[in-house]
């Protein structure tokens, strides 16, 4: 249902009560499961937002999902920071890498008709879906030789040792980055795969090193779109989005740590085909 208030450059947005208890709520089911998963949300926030505002061009779609999905997984981050279970050295190195990609595709969304990005958006969370069913969990994969080494200790005493493949991961993490930045969702759902899969990082490290990616990642992006003056209706619905989203962060850690890898990746993948279906049958 469309959110009747103002425009964003007119008067104050009227929201009503129950609209903004709505928005909260939804904000805090779709961070807990996001920080349970290493995801920003942004795959849940935009189709929301598509549905709520179906007048409103992908440019400001993008920049109101990134809105939420920086100020909630920087509040996982500060959460998760407890665990050190963030790997800093890799994460400051992704980021350099796919920073350029993710401001390149923030920009393409000015350009792209809304039907394309609809459509587009629904093929990508839907193949996403149906890779992480055929593989709910990463498969073990022997020591990559000329890999980058890494060693972490938790907070709980538990050793982490790991080796990362440079250059396989480069490209993938390029792609990741742009494509999460055009469909303003962050990366989460791509990115955290890829660290599993191609980069061999554990899972825990995985999903707590995706929030604080997602953080510089999306802080850039933001910027850029703010800048650009793509700000528009669906910015109404941002602050309560987001409050759900930062009361969600303890819920989403304790999720994530009843659940193993599998589960939650199989939850993912079937939250994903049902958000696939929704949003491309919007489309027409």
């Amino acid at each position: 249902m469309r959110i009747e208030v103002a425009t964003f450059e007119g008067d104050a947005a009227r929201v009503s009560p129950q609209e903004i208890v709505a928005l909260t709520v939804a904000g805090f089911v779709i961070g807990t499961y996001a920080t349970a998963i290493g995801a920003g949300g942004g795959f849940l926030l935009a189709p929301l937002l598509l549905i709520l505002y179906p007048d409103a061009d992908p440019a400001a779609i993008t920049t109101a999902s990134l809105t939420v999905v920086l100020v909630s997984a920087a509040s996982s981050t500060v959460v998760m920071a407890k665990e050190r279970l963030v790997d800093i050295p890799m994460v400051l190195l992704i980021a350099a890498i796919a920073i350029p990609a993710a401001i390149l595709g923030g920009l393409s969304t000015s350009v792209l008709p809304r039907q394309a990005f609809t459509l587009g958006f629904g093929a990508l969370v839907g193949a996403i879906g149906a890779y992480l069913i055929w593989r709910p969990v990463a498969a073990i994969a022997p020591p990559a030789r000329n890999a980058w080494r890494r060693e972490l200790e938790d907070s709980s005493g538990q050793r982490y040792l790991y080796r990362i493949p440079i250059l396989p991961s480069i490209l993938p993490n390029i792609g990741a980055a742009f494509i999460g930045a055009l469909a303003g969702i962050g990366g989460g759902p791509i990115g955290v795969p890829i660290m599993t899969r191609i980069m061999r990082v554990p899972h825990p490290i995985a999903t707590t090193s995706m929030q604080a990616l997602i953080v510089l990642q999306s802080s850039v992006v933001v910027v850029m779109h703010l800048a650009l003056s793509h700000q528009g209706a669906p910015m109404e619905a941002v602050p309560w989005l987001a409050v759900g989203g930062v009361i969600a962060a303890p819920a989403g850690r304790a999720l994530r740590r009843r659940l193993g890898e599998g589960p939650l990746t199989k939850a993912l993948a079937f939250g994903l085909f049902f958000i696939a279906a929704r949003t491309a049958w919007g489309a027409f």
